[in-house]
């Protein structure tokens, strides 16, 4: 399902149900393709991309639901535009993403941290009355 529309305050809505699709690992590649059709050749379009990368990834390895959602919004708060990068998925209730110090050698356990940084630390997690686990992003626009 594909929801968008050209004029702030969305970007867009995307839902992947995981059912339909072969392998889970595609989700983060999809994420990002979903990005460059809402934004075409924005600055932040970069970074975007990496930090929809990291949560979809997070919300497949941990979440095992049937679905993720991910949405951005252009938003103004204080004359202050930003956008919201948000990824949702039916995962444990009781597994809210946290930033891990990983080992010198491990290959994963940096996600978050990028996240950390690429948006100053304005990022946080919440969890809806349904259970569903929400990521969100802010990156100045």
């Amino acid at each position: 399902m594909r929801v968008a529309a050209k004029n702030p305050p969305y970007a867009g809505i995307k839902v992947w149900f995981v059912s339909e699709i072969d392998d889970r690992a595609l989700l983060p590649g999809l994420a990002r393709r979903e990005l460059r059709a809402w934004m075409g050749d924005h600055p932040a379009l970069a970074d975007l991309e990496a930090i929809a990368s990291e949560l979809v990834t997070n919300a497949v390895l941990h979440g095992e639901g049937a679905w993720v959602r991910m949405s951005l919004r252009a938003v103004e708060e204080r004359e202050r535009p930003f956008w919201r990068l948000s990824v949702v998925d039916p995962g444990l209730s009781a597994s809210v993403p946290m930033p891990r110090m990983p080992g010198p050698h491990e290959t994963t356990g940096r996600g978050l941290w990028m996240v950390d940084s690429l948006t100053n630390g304005c990022w946080e997690t919440s969890l809806t009355q349904m259970g569903e686990r929400v990521v969100s992003a802010l990156l100045p626009r």
